[in-house]
């Protein structure tokens, strides 16, 4: 098999390549053996050819980014680091953005323009962090901030996505057991209806219908359940919606705190990567409440920015907006009187982390057995509504 890699060699340059191997140890050990580090090792193949072809995820964005980080803090040039990953395997879009943004560097242009430039997807406290890290003269830490925390909110919006997973797929086998039931097992008793219809309960008339109906009418049953799905992807693909919708979630019991405490997490630990990378403060405070998506909390950290801007301190201006939990004002007070309030900021947004994961578990403890109970009472009245119909005929004393 045939690894690519990327390494620096002994002379801190960064070399890419291929290598052959039985197996990915092999490979690396034979690189350790060249007197190379390795930076990333991948199995080359038409597979992975195959996976190349269309948009770029973000994941391999942020492979990306912590490759390019990675090579400026073992110390290699800032256009050294570039044209290494303009010409390495990764996705033609991202190699030809690296390529782009090193002839920009090449020219005379500062590393922060081209990469605003560049347009990649990343959000805007990044670009902050690049443009204060080059003007400090600390690129390599600004970026390793920087990259953390778009790790950091990938990782949370992949773990809601997980967490949806399992009750949607509880909730579409539910649906399409009924849409069965209503298909093929209640047309079957379409004849009773048709003589004896007069004689069965309300309940057993509107079911056996309803199911003759669906079955003669197959078709549109199928064109409504597509345009539905189709019109439910594009409103949810739409961000001023999904923000709509999160903001009512968030009134709800369990399930709004979650979502409060998952954006007040994210607020925190924006806000502690862009003054580690020596962002000030009044323009991060800004930055951050601008990446926190429940308009409500949105404004009272804009005001929160406002009141520290005008002299308060940053905990006081927190307590008097009501923006955090008793525990989170007490930790930025801390912050700011040992002068470590980067630090106390990444543990506020690690200790929302953990308690989001408990309420996580919490709702999905609450959604599965309200599925379940729901899609028994479809079924259990499909089945009484049927039962009805049948002792109604047979005149069967109940």
């Amino acid at each position: 098999m045939q690894f690519r890699y990327q390494a620096i060699d002994k002379s801190g340059h960064a070399v890419s390549g291929v290598v052959d191997g039985r197996s990915e140890r092999e490979a690396s050990r034979q690189l350790a053996q060249q007197g190379l580090t390795t930076l990333s090792l991948a199995e080359q193949g038409e597979a992975g050819v195959r996976r190349r072809r269309g948009k770029a995820s973000s994941r391999e964005l942020q492979l990306v980014l912590q490759e390019f980080t990675t090579l400026l803090e073992a110390g290699v040039s800032l256009v050294t680091a570039l044209s290494s990953l303009a010409k390495s395997s990764h996705h033609p879009q991202i190699t030809g953005v690296f390529s782009g943004m090193e002839k920009a560097v090449r020219r005379g242009d500062s590393f922060s323009a081209a990469f605003r430039e560049a347009k990649l997807p990343v959000p805007e406290y990044f670009l902050q962090l690049v443009e204060a890290g080059e003007a400090t003269g600390r690129l390599a830490e600004s970026l390793r901030g920087g990259v953390e925390q778009f790790e950091y909110d990938q990782r949370v919006a992949s773990e809601m996505r997980s967490a949806l997973v399992y009750p949607a797929v509880l909730v579409f086998s539910g649906i399409a057991a009924v849409s069965i039931i209503f298909l093929w097992v209640v047309p079957r008793f379409g004849n009773l209806l048709t003589q004896h219809g007069d004689n069965m309960p309300a309940l057993s008339r509107w079911t056996i219908g309803a199911g003759v109906w669906f079955s003669e009418h197959w078709y549109l049953v199928a064109l409504a359940a597509v345009a539905a799905g189709l019109g439910l992807r594009t409103l949810l693909s739409r961000r001023d919606l999904t923000d709509r919708l999160a903001e009512r979630a968030a009134g709800l019991p369990v399930l709004g705190e979650w979502l409060v405490e998952a954006e007040v997490g994210r607020w925190a630990s924006t806000l502690s990567a862009l003054l580690t990378g020596r962002v000030e403060l009044i323009r991060a405070l800004g930055l951050a409440a601008g990446s926190v998506r429940l308009a409500f909390l949105r404004s009272r950290l804009s005001q929160v920015a406002a009141s520290v801007k005008g002299g308060s301190t940053l905990s006081a201006a927190l307590r008097e907006h009501r923006a955090l939990n008793p525990t989170g004002y007490d930790l930025v007070a801390v912050g700011e009187a040992s002068g470590e309030l980067p630090k106390l900021l990444a543990a506020l947004a690690r200790l929302y982390e953990t308690t989001g994961r408990d309420r996580m578990k919490r709702i999905l403890q609450l959604i599965e057995p309200l599925a379940i109970i729901l899609i028994g009472i479809v079924i259990g009245t499909i089945v009484t509504a049927i039962i009805l119909a049948i002792t109604s005929v047979n005149e069967v004393p109940l």
